[in-house]
């Protein structure tokens, strides 16, 4: 039933984003200074997650890219450090910087390779390291474009007032879609993806089940697929909930093997546990750190950083978190999903 599996995927790019033409306009407006060699404006795309603000980018650049000589980097800076996004900068246009190569050796190499105009899209930036922030608006010709779920959190962490100049007033909102535009962009999968057709109202029923989120639609509907090929049936007769269901986990997963070494240890220590409360999964982390971080090339993080984390667990949809104040406690979403890393916690610290 399934015959391109590509159209369900992130990385699948359609010819022309619907539903999304004023947002479109709006960063190509902030990219157009790049046609005539000069350094585009700064862009902040926020939203919550699953509603295409990395397609919004890549599609825009695209369109840039058939008019003008414009370079560009899409980095995951998620766990990064300074030096971590300089060196991934450089890898994205085409350098290949030995392991050892100092921090400020990366930025001096990075400063002399930029010659044109350069888009550096700073994926996952809701714990962008500001550090790298300053040394990237220092560059002539390079323009950033951060995306994150909330740019409040972001600028309350940045001191520095270039970078404030630079991004107050330049954020871009996505928000969901409605039920009908969201069925508007099923449809197209649905002829390009699928060897048979599916009626106009369940693709407005998965839109309304998933609340407007164009991932968990998209999955949805492949999961539905996917399902009425193991039961022989028509997309139609399978149930929403059911195709939502296994899309959830399928998109969780992903998440999870997404991220970092910090917040695969503080979900497989709730995941364990079943229930924590905020202050005893602090005490496990600081009780397994020493063996789960040994021979890693990650050191232990604070309290500060883990609440971090966690936030960003959360915000991906793999913990919920239950109860107020003292009576608050984590667990997980789905105890299905599991880290992609193996982590030996001492049993003592497991219930």
């Amino acid at each position: 039933m399934i015959v391109d599996e590509h159209v369900f995927t992130d990385a699948y790019l359609p010819d022309r984003l619907l539903h999304r033409d004023a947002e479109v306009n709006v960063l190509a407006d902030a990219f157009e200074p790049a046609v005539a060699g000069d350094r585009p404006a700064d862009v902040v795309i926020h939203g919550p997650s699953g509603v295409g603000k990395t397609v919004l980018a890549r599609h825009t650049f695209e369109r840039l890219q058939r008019r003008a000589a414009v370079e560009w980097a899409h980095i995951r800076s998620l766990g990064k450090s300074p030096a971590g996004i300089a060196r991934g900068v450089l890898e994205a246009l085409g350098g290949d910087p030995a392991t050892t190569t100092p921090e400020e050796e990366l930025w001096r190499r990075l400063r002399k390779r930029v010659d044109r105009p350069l888009i550096v899209v700073l994926d996952e930036g809701d714990d962008l390291h500001t550090d790298a922030l300053s040394k990237l608006v220092e560059i002539p010709r390079l323009a950033v474009v951060v995306i994150v779920h909330q740019p409040e959190a972001l600028l309350a962490r940045v001191d520095d007032d270039r970078i404030h100049q630079r991004l107050v007033g330049q954020e871009l909102e996505l928000s969901r879609y409605a039920n009908t535009e969201l069925a508007d962009i099923l449809e197209p999968r649905v002829r390009h993806g699928l060897t048979v057709d599916v009626e106009r109202t369940y693709l407005e029923s998965i839109a309304d089940h998933v609340g407007g989120v164009a991932r968990e639609g998209i999955q949805t509907l492949r999961a539905a697929s996917e399902i009425a090929s193991e039961e022989e049936s028509a997309v139609e007769s399978v149930a929403i909930a059911d195709a939502y269901d296994r899309a959830m986990q399928w998109i969780r997963q992903s998440n999870l093997e997404s991220l970092p070494l910090h917040h695969q240890v503080l979900y497989e220590l709730i995941r364990e546990s079943g229930s924590v409360p905020p202050q005893e999964l602090h005490q496990r982390y600081e009780a397994v750190s020493e063996t789960v971080y040994e021979n890693r090339d990650r050191v232990p993080i604070g309290k500060r950083a883990r609440r971090n984390k966690l936030r960003k667990l959360d915000e991906y949809g793999l913990i919920t978190i239950v109860g107020a104040n003292r009576h608050r406690e984590y667990r997980v979403a789905d105890e299905a999903v599991t880290p992609a890393m193996t982590f030996d916690f001492p049993e003592r610290f497991i219930v």
